[in-house]
């Protein structure tokens, strides 16, 4: 169980829990994972609309709403529009991690050794994805995806908190391929008895004609997809479910974590990041030490008088707005987003 208090700013833990309890948070909220689950089997459309929904409710978390993927008010063509942005920064960034590792493989005599450090660093590399995809999202653009500068600070500022998520994806897959296991097994036993038959009378049919021994081998096939066909239905939906289970829970754990950036402090793209913010449990006095009750004075990242355009915030009412210091630069009810911002759920 996760407390209401957990879900409140930045916590450096728990990061799968609080993810499922904001995804589980409104009654209904299988819904739409059902909706995604068929619309994700739809070619090119189907995948970008999913992705950018997903995103765009982490998108949402990071500038520290705590809510549920919307049930209702979903503007479909803004889901796709956020999925391609997605879709072109991960494409550079596995391309760039491509030839990166192609050129630290080719280096003499150390070469192994990187290899076997930059093989480590592949696996938390989907994080690392979702982070300058998560930055391209809140800008709304595809630019500040790709600035490796500010994502490099942001993930070497992090890193146990990165590892930690992609220990989620990890044991997320584990598990999704432990029931592709239990489900698929069972039917491939099924259709091995009629594949050796059919191979043995193909071996020792030499009087049949080339054009015969095609169309037996055909019927063979057809008879096996046939028979092995409802199983493969029955694992793509469930395999589809899953899996958006996790891209829901994962997505969304990395906007957990980038709440320590200040989201909402956030000028333009090209700007450094404000001041990063801690646990808050950090700041607990210990059992056994003297704590001093000493005024605080309140730290903005942004002087009152800078007019640096900030990233679009969410469009919802309920949502926290930039820092009182920072003029707006746009109506928040005008703002492109996926999310109706009349109906919060």
């Amino acid at each position: 169980m996760v407390d209401e208090s957990e879900l409140a700013g930045f916590r450096r833990d728990r990061y799968f829990a609080r993810s499922w309890a904001l995804l589980t948070r409104d009654r209904g909220w299988i819904k739409p994972v059902l909706l995604m689950t068929v619309a994700v089997l739809v070619p090119i459309v189907g995948i970008l609309g999913v992705a950018g929904y997903v995103y765009e409710w982490a998108r949402l978390t990071a500038w520290g709403v705590n809510a549920a993927p919307k049930q209702k008010g979903v503007r479909i063509g803004e889901c796709i529009s956020s999925g391609w942005r997605v879709f072109v920064v991960c494409l550079v960034w596995y391309v760039g991690f491509s030839i990166l590792s192609g050129i630290l493989m080719q280096v003499p005599v150390i070469g192994d050794l990187l290899g076997l450090v930059w093989t480590l660093v592949s696996v938390c590399f989907a994080v690392i994805a979702v982070v300058a995809s998560m930055r391209a999202t809140i800008y709304q653009k595809i630019v500040p995806g790709l600035r490796v500068p500010t994502i490099w600070k942001m993930i070497s500022h992090d890193p146990a908190g990165l590892a930690r998520i992609a220990g989620i994806e990890i044991l997320g897959g584990m598990l999704l391929g432990v029931i592709v296991t239990i489900v698929l097994l069972p039917a491939l036993f099924g259709i091995i008895p009629n594949l050796i038959t059919m191979i043995e009378y193909l071996e020792y049919s030499s009087v049949l004609s080339s054009g015969m021994q095609a169309r037996i081998a055909m019927q063979a096939v057809f008879s096996m997809l046939s028979s092995i066909g409802p199983t493969l239905i029955a694992l793509i939906l469930v395999c589809s479910f899953i899996g958006t289970i996790l891209s829901l829970v994962c997505v969304n754990a990395v906007a957990l974590w980038m709440r320590q950036f200040s989201v909402a402090a956030w000028g333009r793209d090209e700007d450094p990041l404000p001041a990063f913010v801690s646990d808050p449990r950090d700041a607990a006095p210990q059992p056994g030490s003297w704590q001093y009750d000493v005024p605080q004075q309140p730290v903005s990242s942004v002087s009152p008088t800078d007019s640096r355009p900030t990233p679009n915030p969410p469009a919802d009412p309920s949502e926290p707005q930039a820092p009182a210091e920072v003029p707006p630069t746009e109506d928040p009810q005008e703002n492109v987003t996926p999310f109706d911002a009349e109906d919060p759920k």
